[in-house]
Parts: C-alpha cells; structure tokens; sequence
C-alpha cells in the first residue's frame, strides 16, 4: 500500500475538509475497493479519503453483480463523512456522477449520463458508480462511493476506453491513469460542494442537461413516451401523449433499467428488472 496526497484549488471551500488535502490509499490489488475503505474506516482513517487499487478480484457491480476489473482500469472509492436522511440517498448518486461527468468535460471529453449512474462516451459505456452507506436511525452519516471507468484496460463490445477515445480524437490533456483518478476525486468533492451550496434543485438541472437520452423516445411495454428527466429522487420522468392529453409518469431505478441503444423502432426501450 502506497499513500498520496491530492492537493485541492487554493480557494476550495472548507466546508468538506479541513485542509486543502485529501489523503489516498493505493493498492497493487485488492478484491474491492470499497471494502477495503469500509476497512480503513474501521482502522479510523477519518473521511473525506479514497483508495485505487491496480486491480479488483471481486470488485462489485450492480445489484450483487461482479464488476470485470482488470489491469489498465480505474477502480476508486472515496468516503464522504455526510449527514442526511436515507430518503434521499438517491442525492448521493445525483451529485457524484454529475461532479465526474462535468469534471471530465473541462478536458474536452464529451461524456454523457446513461440513467441512472452509467458514464457514457461515443453511445458506449465508459464507467458507472456504485454506492454504500452508513445509517444511524436513518441517517446516513458515511458513504462509500465506487467508481468503475475504462481507462486503458480491455473493454466488452458495449464499452469504450479513454485512451482509445482520446487517441482516435487526438486529445491527450489526461495524462495517465494516475491524473484521471485525481479528476473523478476532485468531481465528486465538487459535486458534493455543490449540492451542499446549491441544493438538490441545481444538481437536478445538470443532471438533466448531462443525460444522454434526453428527449429521446422510449417505449414501455409497447407504450411510446418520451424522456424529459428525472425528479429529486432520480426517479426517470417520461412524457406519454395519447389523443391530444399528455400525462407524466416516473419510473425507479431499483425497479427499471434503460436499454444503451435504440431498437428497430428507433427507440429506447425501458424494461422491469426481474
């Protein structure tokens, strides 16, 4: 294990950290990154801190899933020290991948937001974000937030990695694995700033205008609607017109997932999870 320091802007504000400096944990390899920051607080390492391992054995996905993590990948979490109700841990994914999402975009990499927390770059996956939490009498007082993004590892026919992009786009203002890591960091710390300064309103409105299928046609269940955001609780809002009256319907994250590609009838597809 190797540890560093990310130095944040001279005028961050203090209201996350108490210096300008975040301490990190590197690690050759590891079965999960947010296990083993779960484990350093136990060790009490005190939040805000993350940890990057070179590679997962078992790093987590989705819903229980393995999350494939081999060499060449980032694989981050960082721990925010938070005080808000489990209601709205929702807020948590909204903020973060929001903050990573318009942090990359200042090094002119044009990535979008897949609903609810995949990272999309040229319509293909490039990363997604995955969260754990601490409560006490339902509120959440520790987060643990993960992050998955292709960086130069190999990829599945549905992913991209950054270099890739960047070689085909002629665009080196990341230089290595180590600079990405510390843009995600400072993302999320933004993001954070932001939803503490702004409130979940301003979060919404960026979120929104970082979607990749806003305003784009959906079908559920062969009923077609269109996509116009989500709510305060990450909720996807779809617009169903029918004989001249429209209505508003929101759909889950836990409960919908939105396909990456449009289908024959030139449409995104929301499906129930199983």
């Amino acid at each position: 294990m190797k540890q560093i320091n990310l130095n944040l802007p001279e005028n961050f504000s203090l209201l996350i950290v108490k210096q300008n400096t975040i301490n990190g944990y590197v690690y050759e390899t590891l079965n999960s990154t947010n296990s083993q920051a779960w484990q350093l607080i136990q060790q009490n390492i005190k939040p805000p801190f993350f940890v990057i391992a070179k590679q997962q054995t078992a790093g987590k996905g989705q819903r229980g899933n393995i999350w494939s993590s081999p060499l060449g990948g980032l694989y981050l979490s960082i721990v925010l020290e938070v005080r808000l109700s489990i209601k709205n841990m929702s807020h948590l994914i909204l903020f973060s991948v929001s903050g990573i999402v318009t942090e990359l975009r200042k090094f002119d990499i044009p990535v979008q937001i897949k609903w609810l927390n995949d990272l999309i770059l040229d319509r293909k996956k490039l990363g997604g974000i995955l969260l754990e939490i601490k409560t006490d009498k339902e509120i959440i007082k520790e987060v643990v937030i993960g992050i998955g993004i292709n960086y130069e590892n190999q990829i599945p026919d549905n992913g991209i990695n950054l270099i890739n992009y960047c070689q085909k786009t002629n665009n080196f203002r990341i230089k290595s694995i180590e600079n990405l890591a510390e843009i995600v960091t400072l993302g999320i710390i933004n993001g954070y700033q932001e939803y503490l300064n702004l409130g979940i309103d301003y979060v919404i409105d960026k979120y929104n205008n970082l979607m990749y299928n806003l305003h784009e046609k959906i079908s559920i269940e062969q009923v077609q609607g269109k996509i116009i955001g989500i709510d305060s609780q990450g909720n996807l809002q779809v617009k169903i017109t029918s004989s001249g009256a429209s209505s508003k319907i929101s759909f889950s994250a836990q409960n919908y997932s939105l396909s990456y590609d449009k289908s024959l009838e030139n449409c995104y597809q929301l499906t129930e999870k199983k």
